[in-house]
């Protein structure tokens, strides 16, 4: 790390000197322009280019469909490139298949030319654009929706707003991707405005989101047990799950409402409260005494699912206690 002495040129102006190897590397001569970010923890980034950088990556695919098309795809996606020129020696129609299916499923990216062996993909989002804050509202409100209607589905043998929940996790999953390649941005410096949302903050919203996403996925695998069968349920049950969706509701709200609001007091309670509806959650797997063997697979589906929903809640809790203390400490230094 270089060390320079800040000086002072006539009244009120400041200078620093410019470390000579940066200079050189970046072309930087006397008249040169140079564009300064203030960050909300103190730091300058400085750039020579004003305009954001043209992240752009080449992809050859060969052969490659389904699934492993697709995590190479996401993986430059959330990985900040705003162009990716996808190559192939001959390209199937499958493959451009699996490429428009692809960018449905992702926010901003959108396919501006097709070739017979090239495929090119622009991010139309402005980086300003991605605020990590309000997307990870929405995923709450996603999520707590299809806590919801994924219970209501079994509990009322609803096929269909079964089906909608299931369909529902793909919603999340594509503001799941966003916030992840929004931490990417603000590490890469610059591309960001940082001072909306420092690395840390950002870090921590992004581990929210993945939770979050997890707690979709048991949504999801609840509905999927509503959508194959009707189940013919006790009403202890009805009434114990009916608790339990407001509960978990509420806990979900509170979690990402404290997190945004970095009040790690209110987190600690909401953990301890957690602990306590975790309880009844457990108890959901016991039978009441029927033999019935469908009653008993949902029995065990819910309490797993609603356990492992309760464990993600309070790792959101976890986060906001350790967003706390570390932002506590950067203002601090």
């Amino acid at each position: 790390m270089d060390t320079r002495k800040v000086q002072r040129t006539g009244k009120s102006t400041f200078i620093v000197s410019l470390p000579k190897s940066w200079a050189t590397k970046n072309g930087i001569s006397a008249g040169s322009i140079i564009y300064i970010n203030q960050g909300d923890n103190g730091s300058l980034t400085l750039s020579t280019d004003r305009s954001e950088r043209d992240l752009r990556v080449r992809l050859d695919i060969g052969d490659k469909i389904g699934e492993h098309l697709v995590r190479d795809i996401i993986g430059c996606y959330v990985g900040g490139y705003r162009t990716i020129e996808v190559m192939s020696g001959h390209m199937s129609s499958l493959q451009k298949k699996d490429l428009h299916q692809i960018v449905n499923k992702l926010i901003g990216p959108e396919i501006l030319e097709e070739t017979i062996n090239k495929v090119v993909i622009q991010d139309l989002l402005s980086s300003e654009e991605l605020q990590s804050e309000r997307a990870l509202k929405r995923i709450r409100t996603v999520v707590k929706s299809m806590i919801t209607d994924s219970l209501s589905s079994l509990l009322n043998n609803n096929e269909e707003l079964a089906i909608d929940v299931i369909q529902r996790d793909n919603d999340v999953d594509r503001l799941n991707l966003l916030i992840s390649r929004q931490f990417t941005e603000i590490l890469r410096s610059g591309s960001v405005r940082q001072e909306t949302l420092n690395p840390i903050t950002a870090f921590n919203y992004m581990q929210a989101a993945s939770n979050l996403e997890r707690i979709a996925d048991h949504a999801h695998r609840i509905a999927e047990i509503a959508s194959q069968r009707s189940y013919n349920l006790p009403e202890d049950l009805k009434a114990e799950l009916s608790r339990m969706d407001s509960l978990l509701c509420s806990l979900l709200d509170d979690s990402i409402s404290y997190l945004l609001q970095t009040n790690s007091n209110k987190a600690n309670e909401l953990i301890d409260r957690i602990r306590e509806v975790q309880k009844h959650a457990e108890g959901i797997a016991k039978s009441s005494g029927s033999k019935d063997k469908s009653e008993m697979l949902v029995r065990l589906v819910l309490a797993s699912s609603l356990e492992r929903m309760l464990d993600y809640i309070m790792n959101i809790g976890e986060l906001t206690i350790n967003l706390s203390h570390a932002t506590h400490s950067t203002e601090k230094a």
